[in-house]
């Protein structure tokens, strides 16, 4: 049965569009945090009906009376990647809530170990209406406003389960919302960028690499009619340099969201360009060694989501991102936490023998380097590899069609070279080749060394 034909179904819509999009300019921190302890309790309570969070709270003799608010969070286990896998599928959804009403999503993989969980038509919704908050923040009106939204819609992906498999079918939103265009970021940017020229968008969400992609192509002529008063860039994190470089080209301000496939939003930047987290969807923490950071110190995230009957994801430890909180108040006025730094994901790095952690923020800077110093697009795909602390190969797919336009490849993979160098020391030797395709299976960051090894003494 289709939800949005069931009347208290879209009474609870109708709600929530309402109240929670506007519930961070509207509670004060006292209010929230009431709210808060209150969703808290009823996800301990809904997850204790899920055998994967039933059997973790059993074996760690907390019950859900236990849990009174926040404050108590500690006393619940982690949940890991590995305890969902191993209930999957029955064990990771409540015995109150039918299977065949909820739709999988999984992650993108990009270690080489995707998760599939469930998510409810509600959750899809709150997802949504997160994303619309953004835009209010913006002055952005989703009913009128032309919108370009650039997601990965492979079949799998989040974005696929919630908006093709989800919105789309049950509530015929590509009818519903003409102002807003959904297109792949698994297309050509070519295609991309002659689908925004002829939609003209005020605002264009995309990810940070595709987003480069297309203000090269801006730059060298295309897409001459796009010209958005906002970007919104996702998926990883931008390079200051970058961003500059698009904001340039596109004459348009960009910030940042910040989100999960296990939680949809998580936070947002401002217009003064601090990180606010949706305080009301999640909660967060920062540990290092099992404790809580300072202020402005990177931790490991640890993610709780406020909301929704598919699988809980409750004090989650497999975001694997490094985080930095920021502890006191932004002046824009919003409630709820906020965040410093994302330095991104801390499974897809690489440690050397001083201790120095490489993280993809820096692989990200790298690489954008080659896009708004060289002016070239043509790098296609990557991997990269660590056989040691002294060695790293990093395997180059080039575009055919683009070979023979600007730098030349031995002019790239020297400025890669380099680049690496200079994050790294002399002491790790570089290996850069051509190959003529990669694996999609496999992660594009992969490290053979044993990390337990060595103890971190620095991010880069």
């Amino acid at each position: 049965m289709n939800p949005f034909k069931n009347p208290i179904f879209i009474s609870k819509v109708l709600k929530s569009y309402l109240f929670d999009i506007d519930r961070l300019w509207k509670l004060n921190e006292r209010d929230l945090q009431k709210y808060r302890d209150k969703h808290l309790k009823k996800m301990v309570r809904f997850a204790y009906t899920v055998p994967v969070y039933h059997d973790k709270y059993k074996k760690a003799g907390v019950h859900p009376r236990d849990i009174e608010g926040i404050k108590d969070i500690e006393k619940l286990p982690l949940i890991s990647k590995g305890d969902i896998k191993k209930y999957y599928p029955e064990g990771i959804i409540s015995s109150k809530v039918r299977r065949e009403r909820l739709i999988e999503v999984s992650t993108s993989g990009t270690t080489g170990k995707s998760l599939s969980i469930y998510v409810d038509m509600f959750d899809i919704v709150m997802g949504l209406f997160g994303y619309l908050r953004t835009l209010k923040e913006y002055g952005i009106n989703c009913r009128k406003d032309k919108i370009t939204i650039i997601g990965d819609f492979a079949p799998h992906t989040a974005e696929s389960g919630y908006i093709t498999r989800g919105l789309m079918p049950q509530l015929k939103l590509d009818l519903l919302l003409k102002n807003i265009q959904w297109l792949n970021t698994n297309d050509e940017p070519k295609k991309i960028v002659e689908d925004i020229n002829r939609f003209k968008p005020v605002f264009i969400g995309g990810y940070a690499g595709m987003l480069g992609h297309l203000a090269v192509l801006k730059e060298k002529g295309y897409g001459k009619n796009i010209s958005p008063r906002y970007i919104v860039s996702t998926g990883s994190v931008l390079d200051k340099t970058l961003k500059k470089f698009i904001e340039e080209i596109f004459d348009a301000h960009i910030f940042e969201a910040y989100g999960a496939t296990e939680s949809g939003p998580i936070a947002f930047q401002c217009k003064h360009g601090i990180y606010h987290v949706m305080s009301d969807l999640v909660h967060l923490e920062f540990l290092k060694d099992g404790e809580p950071v300072d202020s402005r110190e990177p931790g490991q995230l640890i993610l709780t989501k406020l909301y929704g009957k598919g699988t809980p994801i409750i004090r989650y430890n497999a975001i694997n991102d490094i985080v930095a909180p920021l502890y006191g108040k932004c002046d824009c006025g919003l409630s709820g936490d906020l965040i410093e730094k994302i330095y991104g994901r801390d499974d897809l790095s690489l440690i050397f023998s001083d201790g120095k952690l490489l993280l993809p923020s820096s692989f990200g800077e790298i690489f954008s380097k080659i896009l708004y110093e060289l002016k070239t697009n043509k790098i296609k795909d990557v991997i990269i590899i660590q056989h040691s602390v002294t060695k790293i190969e990093i395997q180059i797919v080039i575009d055919e069609q683009l070979r023979n336009l600007g730098p030349s490849v031995e002019e790239i993979f020297s400025f890669l070279k380099q680049r690496f160098q200079e994050k790294i020391g002399p002491q790790v030797e570089i290996f850069i080749k051509e190959v003529k395709k990669i694996d999609k299976q496999k992660p594009r960051i992969i490290s053979k060394v044993d990390r337990s090894r060595y103890k971190i003494t620095r991010y880069i």
